[in-house]
């Protein structure tokens, strides 16, 4: 059921399709600030994790209509997110010229020799990073290409579920949206999901730099299964339960499977030191993620990492009854996404 009932104001869907579930957001605008209509989310037992809903479309279809009704959803746009380890980014340096097309064929130029596909398989996008370009030699811009096999994966799910999918854009542009908003500090986001990992660095409100990593929290939960002898779904409630002690630690059994990101995040950073930030270092790290319930890992990663860490709150920027307040606190970071995706035509 909705939660504010019936409204005629223009409502947008937010889908975030993911190996460790679907989540759905609707979203009214209210004078430019979102407001949370209704929600649902599925997961999935760490067995069927690893396969990819966007690979059975008339599965994901079905789960995503029948989502929508059972939550009382009544939006018809919707606007989903193209998952950071399928997406190509760079930032790529061309002359400075005033005329589009000119412009446009520098970028391709550029982008021709970079891209891990054939360039004639990519739906390419671009941001101008540097305002002044009429006094520069060189322009920054930052591009954006996904497959387009996979681009038609969306719109076969969405046309099947018989919503109107208006838009496409990378996870991390939503995480900023959700997660960032105004905020023009420099920024390492840190996504840990059910399979992967994926981290953003923002400059100015702009992902510029992308990785992604193939370790995530189902790991985890195999890893305390194996030690403790329990199933999956026992170790999973583990972490959970965890979680929620007044000195909550992360567990022995999980540090060997976050060593990765914590390799990871120190080879970003040395990155930045070679490239350099416009405007300098990483700041703080906001971490987000259905897999970030694990004990203590918020004060684990800001002693590894001697930066501060943070633990986002993707509601706070979306005005919600404030009874539903300890629920969306729980389940809150896997929403991150598809908050910020419905996020993308209010704001």
């Amino acid at each position: 059921m909705a939660l504010f009932g019936k409204q005629k104001t223009q409502t947008y869907l937010g889908v975030d399709i993911g190996t460790g579930g679907v989540k759905v957001v609707e979203l009214a605008n209210e004078k430019g600030r979102a407001r949370l209509m209704t929600y649902a989310y599925t997961e999935r037992r760490s067995a069927e994790a690893g396969a990819w809903l966007l690979d059975e479309p008339k599965k994901a279809a079905t789960l995503l209509a029948k989502m929508v009704n059972e939550c009382g959803a009544t939006a018809t746009r919707a606007v989903s997110g193209l998952p950071q380890h399928v997406v190509f980014d760079a930032i790529i340096s061309i002359a400075s010229v005033k005329d589009p097309k000119q412009r446009k064929g520098l970028i391709e130029a550029q982008v021709r020799k970079l891209t891990p596909i054939p360039f004639e398989q990519m739906i390419l996008d671009s941001k101008i990073l540097d305002d002044d370009i009429k006094n520069s030699e060189y322009t920054r811009v930052l591009v954006t290409g996904a497959p387009k096999a996979i681009v038609q994966k969306y719109i076969e799910i969405f046309r099947l579920a018989k919503i109107r999918l208006i838009a496409l854009e990378t996870e991390a542009f939503a995480l900023v949206r959700s997660l960032v908003g105004k905020d023009r500090s420099n920024i390492m986001l840190i996504d840990i999901g059910s399979r992967r990992t994926n981290l953003s660095v923002v400059e100015n409100g702009t992902p510029v730099l992308s990785r992604s990593l193939n370790v995530g929290g189902a790991l985890i939960s195999q890893k305390i299964a194996d030690q403790m002898g329990v199933g999956l779904g026992e170790a999973e409630q583990i972490k959970i339960d965890l979680s929620k002690a007044s000195k909550a630690e992360v567990p022995p059994s999980a540090e060997i499977i976050l060593q990765p990101i914590l390799n990871e995040v120190h080879y970003t950073f040395r990155l930045l030191s070679e490239r350099g930030l416009q405007t300098g270092q990483v700041e703080k790290v906001i971490l987000t993620g259905g897999s970030t319930s694990l004990p203590g890992l918020v004060d684990y990663l800001t002693q590894k990492l001697n930066i501060n860490v943070y633990l986002g709150d993707p509601f706070a920027r979306v005005a919600v009854p404030q009874t539903l307040r300890p629920v969306l606190d729980e389940i809150g970071p896997r929403f991150a996404v598809a908050l910020g995706l419905g996020m993308r035509d209010i704001e």
